[in-house]
């Protein structure tokens, strides 16, 4: 009767023994969902570390990751990669000590694949020993839009006669002009390209350009399209047949003149319709 209590006793207290559990997929807790179902008796490690980084990358520029450790944690050394379709593109360290925080640079190469898919890796080795602590790693949402386009006309509605300036600004994620190449097209409503520059290089952020409208131009909406290591912006422009006003020349002077006077005094206006000042010479014969 006693070995059958002592039994007993021994099997209670290893179930009141707590478990050591410091992955949260084993504690089952959901943010989104508000729910918080952790098993009773469980002894949560105490964070240690703290990863800030953007779930977007984008080509061509620099993907930052701020890495913090916490006042439990011991000095380390932290390992950040980023991978594109499981190569390693780029990786860079740091080591960092109890209740300091630094950044990780890496440079997220060229590639405007959007299939292409990105991980970040962070992983905490130790700085003397060097054995893994941590790693984690998570996938990364690709967006190929890195460049801010800003497409520009002198006009809203044009027609046969006028000339069609263009300008456009290119602006990267920083705010510094894009001093790369880009394609400019100009695309009738139908969509036939009309005509196209390639490789037109920028100065300064700025591209600028002239398109004459034909004479006999496909009445509707015209496309600007803006292409630039594959982004691409887009601007409509409205084309319509319709008549500029003519302007009108008005000849004043007095009904008749007597052979005694030694001057002829007259005055020429021009005007047009709209209120437009008009320039021009006079002819007196």
């Amino acid at each position: 009767m006693q070995q059958i209590t002592l039994f007993l006793s021994l099997l209670l207290s290893i179930r009141a023994q707590r478990r050591v559990i410091g992955d949260n997929k084993e504690q089952k807790i959901s943010q989104l969902a508000d729910i918080d179902v952790r098993e009773e008796r469980v002894y949560r490690r105490p964070a240690t570390y703290l990863i800030i980084a953007s779930k977007i990358v984008r080509p061509s520029s620099i993907y930052q990751i701020i890495v913090s450790l916490l006042e439990e944690a011991e000095p380390m050394r932290v390992k950040a990669s980023l991978s594109r379709d499981g190569v390693e593109v780029h990786g860079a360290d740091t080591h960092l000590d109890p209740l300091q925080s630094r950044p990780v640079l890496l440079q997220v190469p060229p590639g405007y694949n959007v299939a292409n898919q990105y991980k970040l890796r962070v992983e905490g080795y130790g700085r003397y020993g060097g054995a893994m602590i941590f790693s984690n790693e998570t996938v990364l949402q690709f967006s190929d839009k890195f460049l801010s386009i800003t497409i520009s006309t002198n006009k809203v509605v044009f027609t046969a006669i006028h000339t069609m300036k263009i300008r456009v600004i290119m602006l990267k994620t920083d705010l510094l002009p894009y001093d790369d190449v880009a394609d400019l097209l100009i695309i009738d409503p139908d969509g036939f390209i009309i005509r196209k520059w390639n490789s037109k290089q920028l100065n300064n952020g700025i591209m600028t350009t002239d398109f004459q409208v034909p004479d006999f131009p496909k009445v509707g909406f015209w496309t600007i399209r803006v292409s630039a290591q594959g982004q691409i912006e887009e601007k409509r422009v409205k084309v319509e047949k319709y008549y500029v006003p003519m302007f009108e020349v008005f000849l004043r002077m007095p009904s008749f003149h007597f052979d005694t006077d030694n001057v002829i005094e007259a005055t020429v206006e021009h005007e047009f319709t709209f209120d437009k000042i008009g320039y021009g010479n006079c002819l007196i014969r």
